[in-house]
């Protein structure tokens, strides 16, 4: 990587990574309130349920505003500790899937699910976990540290979550299942199927960045 004066003379800003971090940060928070609303959603009070559906809904609402501060302040920004455009794609699809999560957690009120397959508490465990590498991952690269391991995690984690949607979608069409519980959870999986390829996508760019830096 060659000297560039501009490094000397105007400091790269670092509040993006607070900005990213910020969304990591109400993703984390988003999947662990899915994940215990899913595995508890049996033994739940009405009103704990609708908490937590709006515990999730303020975490989409504050992660759109955090996206429109990096993409303001991205126009206002001479100099970006990486590449705007990867600044951009960061935040979009992190926020993505702050986005799908919530329109997954609308189901259970649209729907009035009051009991999910024991796919759905496996998939909650996945969420939670590849979304807490990616936090990870979005350090090291603030750290400019390691993230080969971080990423093959990640990795696995999205092969699992594939592997649990086919299995899942083998399940749901079996003889046992009447039209409309096909019709609810089959939705229920395809969207969560998407928070973690969103996630993995963000693992993807992260590598991208991080051979570009060199």
């Amino acid at each position: 990587m060659g000297f560039n004066i501009l490094d000397l003379l105007l400091p790269r800003e670092t509040k993006f990574f607070i900005y990213l971090n910020q969304l990591v940060g109400l993703l984390v928070k988003g999947t662990n309130v899915f994940k215990d609303l899913v595995m508890n959603i049996k033994t739940l009070s009405e009103d704990q349920i609708k908490a937590k559906l709006v515990e999730i809904k303020e975490c989409e609402t504050i992660g759109d505003e955090v996206e429109r501060t990096i993409f303001d302040q991205l126009n206002k920004t001479f100099i970006t500790p990486i590449d705007r455009e990867d600044i951009h794609l960061l935040a979009i699809n992190i926020d993505r899937a702050l986005d799908i999560l919530n329109s997954i957690s609308r189901k259970i009120e649209i729907y009035n699910i009051r009991e999910v397959p024991s796919n759905v508490c496996r998939f909650g465990d996945i969420i939670v976990a590849i979304t807490q590498q990616m936090g990870v991952l979005v350090n090291q690269l603030q750290k400019k540290g390691p993230i080969d391991e971080g990423a093959a995690t990640m990795h696995g984690l999205e092969n699992e979550a594939d592997e649990l949607f086919h299995a899942s979608m083998a399940e749901l069409f079996n003889d046992k299942n009447n039209p409309i519980h096909i019709i609810k959870f089959k939705e229920f999986y395809e969207h969560l199927e998407s928070v973690v390829d969103a996630v993995d996508y963000v693992g993807k760019l992260i590598r991208g960045i991080k051979v570009k830096l060199g």
